[in-house]
């Protein structure tokens, strides 16, 4: 089924604002009650985790591959940045797996631990399939490992919460060699890949953050902020639907998540 929602989209900056019509499309819905962790990668498939099975979905939304994964609990991340490795991160085991283009199980997996992390809530890959971020919750640091086995340690920001005032993001991701943390309802921090912090972007109402290379874009209750990196001009999109919890972004390819599944829209100038 196609749905249209029709929008009114302003950008307001200290010069000028600009209105413009904008149309939400649905272009598909994948409905899963069970999702606890997704990710879509560059080429548009949906990688995700439900129920003891990892699932991959094509462009269309339809199946591509599935694998059991019964052995390994509370998958918390799923990183899927690089299209033909996926970092897929446990919890409740404190490792590191990665999965191929057909979701198989790689033999190198990385238990934290080794790498005398001292408990792990968050991990994201880097800019090489070899190099991931943690966030060493009990030690509130951000690590960065890479190497040829992904176990040297690269770079670190140590005693994170005299510069965030926080203790826990609720997400860490990597995009245009710079890393993001989000903290829910304050906004996000930006270091560089030295662990340098760069700026703060506060948005105390935000639940949700995706980075893509040219926009920042933040989740509010029934609205998106699209921030300009270089101008830092904002701009305020309608939801199509509500309840969304998480997103994706993709040019003008929008992927939502809420409690009945993920849906996939396309925003569309109408003039």
């Amino acid at each position: 089924m196609i749905r249209y929602v029709v929008i009114l989209l302003l950008l307001v900056s200290s010069k000028f604002v600009i209105s413009q019509s904008y149309e939400w499309k649905l272009e598909h819905e994948l409905i899963n009650e069970n999702i606890e962790a997704w990710d879509v990668n560059p080429v548009h498939e949906i990688i995700f985790s439900s129920n003891n099975v990892l699932y991959k979905l094509d462009d269309d939304l339809k199946k591509e591959f599935t694998q059991s994964r019964k052995s390994i609990s509370d998958i918390v991340k799923i990183d899927a940045q690089h299209s033909l490795k996926t970092l897929i991160f446990s919890a409740a085991y404190q490792t590191v797996y990665f999965v191929d283009n057909t979701l198989s199980f790689q033999d190198a997996d990385i238990q934290l631990f080794d790498l005398d992390v001292g408990y792990a809530s968050n991990v994201c890959y880097s800019n090489q399939t070899n190099r991931f971020w943690v966030f060493d919750e009990q030690n509130t640091r951000l690590l960065r490992f890479g190497g040829v086995a992904g176990k040297d340690l690269q770079s670190k920001v140590s005693n994170l919460i005299s510069i965030t005032h926080r203790e826990t993001p609720s997400e860490i991701i990597e995009n245009n060699n710079e890393i993001f943390l989000f903290f829910n309802n304050h906004g996000t921090f930006v270091f560089d890949l030295n662990g340098s912090f760069l700026r703060e972007y506060a948005y105390p109402k935000a639940t949700s953050f995706y980075p893509t290379e040219k926009h920042l874009y933040f989740l509010l209750p029934g609205a998106l902020v699209r921030l300009n990196r270089q101008t830092n001009e904002e701009v305020e999109i309608l939801l199509p639907n509500k309840n969304i919890a998480e997103f994706k972004v993709f040019k003008n390819i929008f992927y939502f998540k809420n409690d009945e599944g993920i849906s996939k829209y396309s925003l569309i100038p109408t003039r």
